[in-house]
């Protein structure tokens, strides 16, 4: 064999093992980025039986203990789509699945709703303190309670113009009374109704009177139903009225007047909210009232107003969360 000849074949079998070289690297390469991939969390959910989209979903919204949570049960297809409703709130996940355990056919915008609110507990059950520093986005109900030595500083009294009861007996904070002139001049004008408010700021003194005789006249669950307890009342807060037309005042047929109509369709322009409706007594805890507003501002008012949610549910995924 000439030199020429060996040279190109040495030149061939480096050639040879170089190709054989590169191969290697990139199997191996491509065997170790497999070996990685197994070991992340998108595999281990994609063979555990969860599907691509539902797995973006997972990861995208929790963290690694929460992985784990979903590799050790069985795949539920209902994990995923809590993801989907709207006021799903992370912090409450686990909740929402003992919640879902025990109401098997609940739906799961009422599950998730319940569980931001603390409607799966009893009202009364679980007391807590209502958060002052809101300010006009205070929540006042019966599982967020006011101290007994709470009262808005920046009270003013409502002339009897536009209120019945003593001079200066009735009271407001300040922004819901501008704001209740704006609706009150908007009412007369664009319809001729003349708006009269009937109660206004209640002290906690005052509530307490109020709940106590209804307790003792027609019982506990009757005043519940009908009454603030102590502290729980949101008149407390200087921001709620009741209010009425000055030609009807009656709790019993003020509902069915067409100045009731207009406030439930237009208080919200003014930064007011019909706060017990007809048809959310199961989350508020009391019976409907057509008179009674609550002013929380123009946005907040008219977010509640557009998607008819109540106070509750606004306050539990916009402002606590």
């Amino acid at each position: 064999m000439t030199k020429r000849k060996r040279i190109k074949k040495q030149v061939y079998y480096i050639f040879i093992g170089l190709i054989l070289i590169v191969g290697i690297v990139i199997f191996g390469n491509y065997k170790y980025k497999e070996y990685k991939y197994h070991q992340t969390y998108e595999y281990k959910l994609l063979n555990h039986g969860y599907k691509n989209g539902d797995v973006n979903k997972i990861l995208e919204n929790f963290t690694e203990k929460d992985y784990k949570y979903f590799l050790k049960n069985e795949v539920n297809e209902n994990y995923v789509k809590l993801l989907n409703e709207k006021y799903f709130l992370k912090k409450n996940f686990y909740k929402y699945i003992e919640y879902m355990n025990q109401n098997k056919k609940m739906d799961l915008t009422t599950i998730v709703r319940n569980i931001n609110i603390h409607l799966d507990k009893k009202f009364y059950e679980e007391e807590l303190n209502a958060d002052t520093s809101k300010d006009t986005s205070i929540l006042v109900n019966k599982f967020y309670l006011l101290g007994s030595d709470f009262a808005p500083s920046d009270l003013v009294s409502v002339p009897q113009t536009y209120a019945w009861g003593d001079k200066g007996s009735q009271m407001i904070r300040k922004v819901a009374y501008d704001a209740f002139l704006e609706m009150w001049k908007a009412a007369n004008e664009e319809q001729g109704y003349y708006l009269m408010v009937s109660s206004s700021y209640r002290s906690y003194q005052e509530q307490e009177i109020i709940y106590n005789n209804y307790k003792k006249n027609r019982g506990q669950k009757y005043a519940d139903s009908i009454a603030a307890r102590p502290g729980a009342s949101e008149h407390q807060t200087g921001l709620t009225l009741d209010i009425f037309s000055k030609l009807n005042n009656n709790k019993n047929t003020f509902k069915d007047t067409d100045t009731a109509k207009w406030l439930e369709d237009n208080s919200y322009r003014f930064g007011f909210i019909l706060r017990y409706p007809e048809d959310k007594v199961n989350v508020t805890g009391y019976s409907y009232e057509a008179w009674h507003f609550r002013y929380i501002g123009k946005e907040i008012a008219k977010y509640i107003h557009e998607n008819n949610i109540t106070f509750e549910e606004y306050y539990a995924f916009f402002i606590e969360k």
